[in-house]
């Protein structure tokens, strides 16, 4: 096992971050909609932590680069060009409570306008572009169909007004807890699987975040190059699964 300093790739944090901040929200996601605009490398931390949280997502943009890389890193699970498609995608994984990745080719704003006309009603919906008048008042008016608006920027700048701060939320959990957020990177898959087996020997059964994150990771992210593993560790637990992994 080898630590790099930075970490090789920032996704698989950026993951860990959301899908902690949603379980944090809710222990609960399936049959959960989750909704947001864009999908950069930052806004494609969302649809992955969503699914592994069990909920359905759906992501719209329309840049062709940020498209372009979703599939190929499959950060979802299809791409679809309308919103009826979308509609038509998602509506059995939710009425099944099953987890699914929708992104969505088509214009952020004049999309999400036909979605809350239509009535969509997602329980969460996040926000990857400017902050515009426009994007804040449709958002209220999403709040006012019940979903929670939160901000996944992860500091990077100020959150959305009228926007929870994911950061905030996730907080009280890490203290709490003591936890910290390791970064491991590997030559091998093979390594990466053995590492995922010690962390998993270590933790608490009762421990549902970081065991359905470990037992989830290896399927969604198995296209993560090179092989690595965020996870929330306190110092000891740190020092016990160095120790197990080295032996």
């Amino acid at each position: 096992m080898n630590q790099r300093n930075p970490a090789p790739n920032p996704i698989q944090p950026r993951i860990l971050r959301a899908y902690s901040t949603l379980l944090q929200l809710h222990p609960m996601w399936s049959g959960s909609l989750v909704l947001s605009l864009g999908l950069s490398p930052e806004a494609s931390a969302l649809p992955i932590a969503s699914n592994i949280a069990g909920a359905v997502s759906l992501a719209i943009d329309d840049d062709p680069v940020h498209l372009r890389e979703i599939v190929r890193s499959g950060a979802v699970d299809f791409v679809v060009n309308s919103l009826d498609e979308a509609i038509r995608a998602m509506k059995n994984e939710l009425r099944k409570q099953a987890p699914l990745s929708v992104a969505l080719q088509a214009s952020p704003l004049a999309a999400l306008e036909e979605a809350i006309d239509r009535g969509l009603a997602p329980q969460l919906f996040s926000s990857f572009l400017p902050a515009t008048p426009v994007v804040l008042e449709m958002a209220g008016k999403l709040r006012a169909l019940g979903a929670d608006l939160i901000d996944f920027s992860f500091g990077s700048r100020e959150p959305y007004p009228g926007f929870l701060d994911s950061e905030t939320i996730l907080a009280p959990k890490l203290t709490s807890h003591s936890w910290q957020l390791h970064t491991y990177s590997f030559e091998t898959s093979a390594e990466l699987r053995d590492f995922d087996a010690h962390a998993l020997n270590l933790l608490p059964s009762n421990d549902l975040l970081r065991r359905r994150w470990l037992e989830a990771a290896p399927r969604i992210l198995q296209r993560q190059r090179p092989p690595q593993r965020s996870l929330w560790l306190a110092p000891q637990e740190a020092d016990l699964l160095r120790e197990a992994v080295n032996r």
